[in-house]
């Protein structure tokens, strides 16, 4: 059985009046074989352009070779052409499919959502061969499982079927933009800025939930999300606006607010925070609410009883190592403060040399990890980066006094002299460390407390209080936590304790000869420009011999927050 296509030929698109550019073509249908062909003529008024004119694909754009045109796709074209500045009317062009295997669509174009699909059949000769045939995309070579092609990408696409040796006609099929309104929606106007609190982003396509299928943009920030990520959590206090778009639809903009927590607006301070245990040596409080004195107003409650003063001093006699208090005034009540009879609370100070390109750096820091969950809350850490992109501009201080040969290197408060190989350093070394170091005792005492201005600048207070009177020094450093980056190949490594900045000298200020019991308050400040709000004050005092200095005791304040003294008990 032989098939053969006729096609029905007219003069389409006459010409159409003076000094109007026209084009018309010889016949409006053509087998989409590759050699059949149609041929276009270009008018300027009365005039023949067709040798100078410019005819094109009205709907890619593609300039045509001539005047002819021929294709092996099966769809509808449209050609304009231009000639001297002016643009003709459109013509249509169908090109059908011819004989032998045959590949039909039943549309020509399809929205990009993923669910509406285009069917095809296969026919040779009369019969419907699609369950035997296969279809491939003409230009991956993609072959489709079964005969029915839905996609979420945008795009031009051609098919051409395969059968027993013979290959059909090519069919176009176009991928358009769906059409309807895309709303993004937000659980959390405002979030607090702990990198945990988060905002999560729902987005909709008349009524349908597609967030898995969109892609959301921070636009504040300029970073575009992976396809499916809807959450959203910072460090980092600011306001930020999203857009989200779906198979080439832009929603609308949503915002989400990055706060800081506010600071308790009531503050009790002991005026001495360690007394003798002896009934007669006293300390005094004195607490204000938002910076005014409201110490005669305000109710002191000793926590360990439960019981008021009743007045603004308290002494004691007892085992106890540690008392706490907390002030009540207007329904408010304060974080607690703590008065001491006995040791301060020793804190062991690391510094630890590294870099984002240092793979020994990488499996030390696993080990330290380990450790300090086998041995918690007696280390601070400071990461000194070196030759990366956290390296701080104090970094050649910290090199020259520790004489760092190579990274990855560590020192144990400040101690030069014994310096560790962290490349060689186990778990249970590293808390044997910590120990024989925390066993020297803590000579001072350190509370801090801490506020951000609009600016975000970051005020600083830091207290020091002797348990043995001594010549002593501090050291105050801004730190980092929770940086996103490179280490050592992985590209989403968590960078903690990461130092930015330096305010005082390195071995510290000096504080001068300061009695036992007498409290020293020093104030220094920072800018977070370029920092997320996850930062972190560390101080730290050292005594010193020469130029050579040792740490007796550290601690560490989140900015905008408080630390208070501590003191060691019978538990610890």
């Amino acid at each position: 059985m032989t098939a053969f296509a006729f096609v029905a030929c007219e003069k389409a698109g006459e010409d159409g009046g003076n000094k109007e550019l026209r084009l018309t073509v010889d016949c409006s249908d053509l087998v989409a074989d590759g050699v059949d062909k149609v041929t276009f003529t270009v008018k300027y008024g009365e005039e023949d352009v067709t040798a100078f004119a410019e005819i094109r694909d009205a709907a890619t754009g593609e300039v045509l070779s001539g005047s002819e045109f021929s294709t092996d796709t099966v769809g509808s074209y449209e050609f304009v052409a231009s000639y001297d500045g002016k643009k003709s009317n459109k013509v249509s062009v169908r090109a059908e499919a011819g004989a032998g295997l045959i590949l039909l669509a039943d549309r020509e174009s399809i929205v990009c959502d993923g669910r509406e699909a285009v069917t095809f059949t296969v026919m040779l000769d009369g019969d419907d061969v699609t369950k035997q045939a296969s279809i491939s995309d003409a230009a991956t070579g993609e072959v489709l499982d079964g005969n029915e092609f839905a996609t979420d990408v945008i795009g031009s696409y051609k098919f051409v079927a395969s059968y027993n040796g013979q290959e059909s006609n090519k069919v176009a099929v176009e991928v358009i933009a769906v059409s309807g309104e895309l709303v993004l929606s937000v659980d959390k106007e405002s979030i607090m800025n702990d990198g945990r609190d988060r905002a999560t982003f729902t987005v909709t396509f008349e009524g349908q939930d597609v967030t898995v299928l969109a892609t959301i943009v921070n636009q504040t920030s300029g970073e575009t999300w992976d396809r499916g990520v809807h959450s959203f959590a910072s460090y980092l206090s600011d306001e930020y606006e999203f857009k989200a778009s779906y198979q080439g639809l832009q929603s609308n903009t949503v915002k989400v607010v990055v706060t800081r927590e506010e600071a308790n607006p009531l503050v009790i301070m002991a005026t001495r925070p360690r007394i003798a245990a002896d009934g007669s040596d006293a300390t005094s409080f004195k607490v204000t609410y938002e910076g005014g004195d409201v110490t005669d107003a305000a109710k002191i409650k000793n926590l360990a009883t439960g019981e008021y003063l009743e007045s603004n001093s308290f002494s004691y006699s007892g085992d106890l190592q540690v008392v706490a208090f907390e002030a009540e005034y207007n329904g408010v009540v304060s974080e607690p403060v703590h008065v001491g009879f006995g040791d301060f609370y020793k804190n062991v100070l690391l510094y630890r040399f590294t870099a984002t390109w240092c793979g020994p750096c990488s499996a030390f820091m696993s080990v330290l990890k380990v450790a300090l969950g086998v041995y918690p809350d007696r280390l601070v850490e400071v990461a000194i980066h070196q030759s990366d992109m956290y390296t701080s501009n104090d970094n050649p201080l910290f090199l020259q006094y520790f004489s760092v040969p190579a990274i990855p290197a560590v020192f144990f408060d400040f101690d030069k002299k014994n310096q560790q190989d962290p490349s060689v350093m186990s778990v249970t070394d590293v808390v044997n460390i910590i120990k024989e170091y925390q066993a020297t005792g803590a000579k001072v005492g350190i509370a801090m407390s801490s506020t951000v201005d609009a600016d975000r600048n970051v005020t600083v207070s830091v207290r020091v209080t002797p348990s043995e009177a001594g010549m002593y020094r501090l050291g105050v450093i801004l730190l980092e936590d929770g940086i996103e980056g490179a280490q050592s190949g992985t590209s989403r490594f968590i960078h903690d304790n990461t130092m930015r900045a330096l305010a005082t000298s390195l071995g510290g200020d000096s504080l001068g000869e300061v009695a036992e019991n007498t409290e020293v308050v020093k104030e220094y400040t920072f800018s977070l420009e370029g920092y997320t709000d996850n930062c972190r004050v560390v101080a730290y005092v050292n005594t010193a011999d020469g130029d050579v200095y040792a740490t007796t005791n550290a601690a560490s304040c989140p900015v905008n927050g408080r630390t208070d003294y501590r003191f060691e008990t019978a538990a610890e």
